[in-house]
């Protein structure tokens, strides 16, 4: 009866033991396949990171290439024209604009709130300018709608070949990103402006730096922060500088 038994259980045990072995042998290859092909990071990649501060200056996407284009509407009205007497009094105006292209589509409303200062003359020295833009664009490489403002000092309306402007740019939104893994986010820009030089005549940026600090909450709720520079070249372009790696785009 024994030796009945040891020879009914063997075939059992034989069957167990191979079976332990191909689940090893399958969990092992499952853990290679894993190593050889990670699953995506669900992070924002630097150059998706860039492409949020792209349409933030951009003039196309109502960034801030727009509002110095707003801002020199202003001051060229102001520095040219001596009708009625606007010092001190606030004004206010609301427009809307479309972009419809290849490239590009595009739809914002925009408000602007100004009041002018003059000096002992009542001549117009400079100019407190706020504005405001919720819209949505889409590009080939980005799908967003944001809400914008901003507040900006514009100076040397009379004097010396340039307008000068100092001042602050935020702009929040949602994001859908069309290149790598993309991804949804949720976007927090802030970029500081000083001394931003504009031709008076080409009414085009000459010089200037601004710092931004970009936060973003993508997949997951991942949270991350770039933080970097943009370098206005004076030929219309300007270059996004971040972590040492440089993104030159078109302004206008």
């Amino acid at each position: 009866m024994k030796t009945y038994a040891f020879m009914m259980n063997t075939p059992n045990r034989f069957f167990t033991l191979a079976f332990v072995l191909f689940l090893g042998m399958s969990l092992s290859a499952c853990n290679k396949n894993r190593e050889d092909n990670p699953t995506p990071d669900a992070t924002i990649s630097e150059e998706e990171a860039a492409a949020v501060v792209e349409g933030a200056v951009t003039a196309r996407t109502q960034g801030l290439g727009a509002e110095i284009e707003d801002a020199l509407y202003l001051a060229d009205e102001y520095a040219e024209k001596d009708g009625g007497n606007p010092c001190g009094e606030p004004f206010d105006s609301t427009l809307t604009r479309a972009v419809d292209n290849a490239n590009l589509t595009a739809s914002y409303t925009i408000s602007w709130a100004w009041q002018v200062s003059c000096n002992a003359l009542d001549i117009p020295v400079a100019i407190d300018y706020q504005r405001t833009a919720t819209g949505n664009y889409e590009t080939a490489r980005m799908i967003s709608g944001d809400n914008a403002g901003s507040n900006w000092a514009i100076s040397n309306l009379i004097q010396g070949p340039n307008y000068v402007l100092d001042g602050t740019y935020t702009r929040e939104g949602a994001q859908q990103s069309k290149v790598r893994n993309q991804y949804s986010f949720a976007s927090s820009l802030l970029i500081e402006v000083d001394n931003l030089n504009i031709d008076k005549g080409t009414r085009r940026i000459q010089s200037g730096i601004a710092g931004f600090t970009l936060t973003v909450t993508g997949p997951e709720s991942n949270e991350q922060t770039f933080e970097g520079d943009i370098v206005f070249n004076g030929n219309g372009t300007a270059t996004i500088i971040i972590n040492g790696n440089s993104y030159t785009v078109n302004l206008y």
